[in-house]
């Protein structure tokens, strides 16, 4: 079991870092403009929670964030709000830590009240891709490019 807990202002930082990190160990290198776009996603939050001290190590080893309905893609369904963010660094995955962080967002989307949720996934990331599909989330409408990176990208939706 994670702990979890809803994150605050100050740890804003602490989980760009982690998203870095887990992008460039996904990627196999870093790419500029990540954490910049990541940044601007905080600012519709409506769930974001992260996890930390696993292994009782401090400080922030994952994050989850979903913004608010129409924070996404134009083609998303507009009463969807957007988990836009979800990572784990380097030291902390295949733990289980991202389903822990994926399944209690979503909880938290549905007692919120929200229907559904969507999500967008790089489809040669299968470790990603796979975990989404075994929580029940749906490829929806047709892979497209993504902006930065210009690898194929498909949006997932799940009802809540």
């Amino acid at each position: 079991m994670h702990a979890l807990r809803c994150a605050v202002p100050a740890d804003l930082e602490a989980c760009l870092t982690v998203w870095v990190a887990a992008c460039a160990a996904r990627d196999g290198q870093a790419f500029d403009g990540v954490a910049e776009r990541a940044r601007t996603k905080f600012g519709a939050g409506v769930v974001w929670l992260v996890a930390d001290g696993v292994d009782g190590v401090d400080g922030v080893d994952g994050f989850v964030l979903a913004t608010r309905p129409g924070s996404g893609l134009p083609a998303d369904p507009a009463d969807a709000p957007v988990l836009g963010l979800l990572a784990a660094g380097p030291g902390a995955q295949a733990r289980g830590l991202g389903r822990a962080l994926l399944r209690e967002a979503t909880a938290r989307l549905a007692l919120l009240g929200y229907q559904r949720a969507v999500l967008h996934a790089l489809l040669d990331n299968g470790a990603a891709v796979g975990l989404y599909e075994s929580e029940g989330w749906v490829a929806a409408g047709d892979p497209f490019e993504h902006s930065l990176l210009k690898r194929p990208t498909q949006r997932f939706e799940l009802v809540l």
